[in-house]
């Protein structure tokens, strides 16, 4: 049995390293849920986006609900992290799975949707590199991608479930 402390002396708790992993992973799930959304909120709910007099409003109104959505989910992903549970790595594997299902749209749907675009300004205005068109929305959404399954695999260090009990 795993414990994510230890008394090293009577009162001082020391945590061990699968509870370290586990903050850690924590972490990193509350920082891609709450920034991901804020960053959604931010940059859509903007002229060149919900407040474009050219969208449809229906398309407005579903791109609100969307970030509403996005929002409660990310919260409740952030409360099932931060709870105090048996199973505390359960929480982290919804906050992950709340990221797997939200961001990887974002590099497929122009392909099944062709009237949509990546790039909500101004067509030919496009940022790049180097002569390379660099969507800046994707690199966000990768590097969310990329930092999720670490805190996934953080906070399963060596595939156990991590227990909350405190030895005594």
């Amino acid at each position: 049995m795993r414990r994510s402390a230890k008394l090293t002396r009577p009162g001082v708790l020391q945590m061990t390293e699968q509870a370290k992993n586990l903050k850690l992973a924590r972490i990193l799930m509350t920082f891609i849920l709450i920034v991901g959304s804020a960053l959604s909120f931010v940059l859509d709910w903007s002229p060149n986006h919900l407040l474009n007099p050219l969208w449809h409003a229906h398309a407005r109104f579903y791109g609100a609900l969307l970030l509403f959505f996005l929002a409660g989910a990310s919260l409740t992903g952030v409360w099932l992290m931060w709870r105090r549970s048996v199973e505390p790595h359960v929480g982290v594997r919804v906050a992950a799975l709340l990221s797997i299902a939200y961001w990887p749209p974002l590099f497929y749907v122009p392909f099944l949707l062709t009237s949509a675009s990546w790039w909500a300004g101004r067509p030919g205005a496009e940022p790049g590199i180097d002569g390379q068109i660099v969507y800046p929305n994707l690199i966000v959404a990768a590097h969310f991608l990329l930092v999720t399954p670490g805190a996934l695999w953080l906070s399963r260090r060596g595939g156990e479930p991590l227990e909350t009990t405190i030895a005594g």
